[in-house]
């Protein structure tokens, strides 16, 4: 691609976003339609479905660090969690003025992926081996799949601390609550119906070779891009492949708040970033080891920090007060981004 004119990468750069994202909607819609028709709990569809809707940042991360440019792989994903806790958030909370949420629900789903960027952030910097850095988030993240697949009533019985047992029951309600919520909204978009039609599902494999496809052209691209013009590589990733790779789930994000679904935004915002991290740099950290060091250790905790931040404004009640220090927050992050590399 180096030999090509820079127009000609520019346009294979839109082509090629503009197929992925369609391709992720699609495999979204599909994902979601099987789990229906597999007659799986809320709280595991919505998982499900926060993976498709991250398949993107995924394919971007692995095409990335695959092609050899680790700083662009783990960019893409660091880069991608901070704009969705700012923009998911930040948008759906200016879209709807104030996002209601299950209080339970999101100290678990916040918790998950702050361990879990703790845990892969460390290893990426070489501050602990990838070993423990694998032993650490398995630790959080197996229980909180369990915590997904198990029923509300099957937690409420379990011999736990009574807080602690109290906590895990209304997060398990809510979780199943919030999938339903997200399942309503994709069959309200046409990607469900009442018969159990296996056509979206069936879609899901094409769909997803176009986003490996077009994740492959679009890192290609932007890589190439930031070469000519002098963009260092990370810069790539955690600024421009990350925001771009994240629209699906912005616009997911503020559809669902505009319905008046503003918990499942939530909920959805943090699973997103835990299986960003476990995807996107986990597994591929143990084929390509160029992933340690590939990213500052600032970017790292700039994202602890917003997901803290977001914590504590989601606790109070997130508004639009809130939302515009979310998207500061954001702007202060890039412009961080410029200058420190």
């Amino acid at each position: 691609m180096n030999a090509l004119p820079i127009g000609t990468v520019v346009a294979v750069a839109i082509v090629a976003l503009a197929a992925t994202l369609g391709a992720s909607e699609v495999l979204v819609r599909g994902v979601g339609r099987l789990a229906r028709n597999l007659g799986l709990l809320g709280g595991v569809v919505g998982l499900i479905i926060a993976l498709g809707a991250d398949s993107p940042e995924i394919s971007s991360s692995v095409s990335a660090v695959a092609s050899g440019s680790a700083a662009t792989a783990a960019g893409v994903v660091f880069g991608s969690n901070i704009f969705n806790i700012a923009f998911l958030l930040g948008g759906a909370a200016l879209a709807t003025g104030e996002l209601r949420i299950h209080r339970s629900l999101v100290v678990v789903d916040a918790g998950v992926a702050i361990v879990v960027t703790i845990a892969i952030g460390s290893a990426v910097l070489g501050e602990i081996p990838i070993a423990v850095g694998w032993i650490l988030m398995l630790l959080v993240f197996i229980p909180y799949v369990a915590f997904l697949v198990l029923s509300p009533r099957t937690i409420a019985q379990m011999p736990l601390p009574r807080y602690v047992g109290t906590l895990l029951a209304n997060a398990s309600r809510d979780a199943e609550a919030e999938g339903m919520e997200i399942e309503a909204e994709l069959e309200g978009l046409g990607g469900a119906s009442g018969r159990r039609s296996w056509l979206p599902a069936a879609l899901m494999i094409p769909a997803l070779g176009v986003i490996v496809l077009g994740s492959l052209a679009l890192v290609l691209s932007a890589v190439t891009l930031g070469e000519r013009w002098g963009v260092a590589s990370v810069l790539v990733g955690v600024i421009a492949l990350a925001a771009a790779t994240s629209l699906p789930n912005l616009y997911a994000a503020v559809r669902l708040a505009i319905d008046g679904r503003g918990a499942a935004v939530v909920s959805a915002t943090f699973n997103s970033n835990t299986l960003n991290l476990v995807a996107g740099v986990a597994i591929p950290i143990l084929l390509f080891p160029s992933l340690r060091g590939s990213i500052p250790g600032g970017d790292i905790l700039w994202l602890l920090a917003m997901s803290l931040l977001a914590l504590v404004l989601l606790a109070r009640g997130l508004r639009r007060g809130g939302a515009l220090l979310l998207l500061a927050t954001y702007v202060a992050f890039v412009v961080y981004a410029v200058f420190t590399r």
